[in-house]
């Protein structure tokens, strides 16, 4: 049994330029995007999480 939490997959935005990721968001809350480096190509680094539209009944 993992005595950590496994990380959970979501989209993100980069603050600076805009640029929609998917990154990993670890137990403590930390975004690290899959497939670029650790910053974004403009260099900003900042990631907002982005949420889920609500489900709407019909």
């Amino acid at each position: 049994m993992s005595t950590h939490s496994d990380p959970t997959r979501a989209a993100v935005r980069c603050e600076g330029c805009g640029v929609i990721l998917v990154a990993e968001i670890t137990g403590d809350d930390s975004i690290r995007p899959l497939g670029t480096s650790e910053d974004c190509v403009c260099g900003d680094g900042s990631f907002v999480r982005l949420e889920r539209p609500a489900t709407v009944a019909h």
